[in-house]
């Protein structure tokens, strides 16, 4: 009796312990089933991924059609092109919170070759007087230009012709393939509204216009960027608080753009009392017509010998005029400037530095007697 009760007990005893979970008595081929929530897909900031929204038909048509102007425009060889850029207030490059024109701009081209006129108050940096401002001309592989420049030799008034390898500054600043393309890498096409239409260049044009915020990007672009006050501090962003702006693509009836203004107005949010607006317009016309870019009919030879440079020994001044006029620019120790004439006192040397073209001090450069020799006195 004793027995039997105790196999009894023990059989109990073995039952619970195989029930309990997690012990070693589980049954071969049971399973621990774990559910398991999927985390979803974050980007780099943590935020959920959003999910893009299906562009409607309008905008998808909308962003074909300007995307082939921009690729079609771009590969124009033949063609005339004004730039303007009108603005107030040093964020938008200006001097002062009247509007003034920093850039008028007209050039011609036909494949490598060109003409431009163009006048600008930053070319007072480069030596080159703004109200009459820079002409210059390249035909077949040879740059002609009207004196006087910031270059060896060229002191009249006259056609030179200056060789196959001149300065930057007689290069044309704007190209449209290279414009149109670095825009349309910062519109958004799709968000771009229909306009008005009007007659450009004898063509039907329609306006298509982004929103404001735009504005800076396309700026920026085009190589006017908004930039902080001399007073912000540099490392902290540029807030804008932009009031109005737009960037503005006429299209054409024969799938080319005609004319691109980008304009933005509004103030610095650090600083509410700096103010600024800024137009910046391209008109384009005379597409693929008859634009001929020839030599100047008299023109002036000068032997292009290798221009001296030296060292700056001593930081000091650029200057607009030979002991005065305004300061253009800062020439370092160690900077290598190019020295174009000299004052006939002798005291000043006309010099092509890093930062600016202009009169420095000729204790700032150490010019040895064989290079002295070879520098011009400027006319008066």
């Amino acid at each position: 009796m004793q027995i039997r009760l105790f196999v009894l007990v023990t059989g109990a005893a073995l039952l619970m312990v195989m029930a309990m979970p997690g012990s070693a008595a589980t049954p071969v081929g049971a399973q621990t089933i774990r559910t398991v929530t999927p985390t979803p897909v974050r980007q780099p900031d943590g935020a959920p991924r959003p999910t893009a929204t299906p562009l409607s038909a309008t905008a998808r048509e909308t962003e074909r059609l300007l995307a082939a102007a921009l690729e079609r425009t771009a590969q124009i060889a033949i063609y005339q092109m004004d730039v303007t850029v009108r603005a107030a207030g040093v964020v938008a490059g200006a001097r002062g919170t009247r509007e003034e024109a920093l850039i008028d701009f007209r050039g011609e081209y036909n494949g490598a070759d060109y003409a431009f006129v163009l006048r600008a108050p930053d070319l007072e940096r480069q030596g080159v007087d703004p109200t009459t401002g820079i002409t210059a001309a390249r035909a077949k592989g040879v740059t002609y230009a009207p004196g006087p420049l910031p270059i060896h030799g060229v002191t009249e008034p006259v056609w030179y012709d200056l060789g196959s390898d001149v300065p930057s500054f007689l290069a044309p600043p704007y190209r449209l393939d290279d414009m149109l393309r670095r825009l349309g890498n910062v519109l958004p096409l799709a968000e771009m509204a229909r306009g008005r239409t009007e007659t450009i260049d004898g063509r039907r044009c329609t306006a298509y216009q982004s929103s404001a915020e735009v504005a800076p990007a396309a700026l920026g672009a085009l190589g006017r960027p908004l930039v902080p006050p001399a007073s912000t501090n540099a490392s902290a962003p540029l807030d804008l608080n932009i009031q109005r702006g737009t960037v503005q693509l006429w299209l054409c009836d024969d799938g080319m753009l005609r004319r691109i203004q980008a304009v933005a107005a509004g103030n610095v949010r650090q600083q509410p009392s700096q103010v600024f607006s800024t137009t910046f317009r391209i008109d384009i016309s005379n597409i693929n017509g008859k634009v001929t870019i020839a030599a100047p009919a008299q023109v002036r030879t000068i032997q292009r010998t290798p221009e001296p440079i030296v060292a700056a020994q001593r930081a000091g001044p650029i200057r607009s005029l030979p002991g005065g006029g305004r300061i253009v620019g800062q020439v370092n120790v160690q900077d290598a400037v190019i020295i174009i004439e000299r004052s006939a006192d002798r005291r000043w040397y006309r010099v092509r530095a890093p930062a600016a073209t202009g009169w420095v001090s000729v204790s700032l450069l150490s010019v040895p007697p064989t290079i002295a020799r070879q520098v011009p006195v400027a006319s008066s």
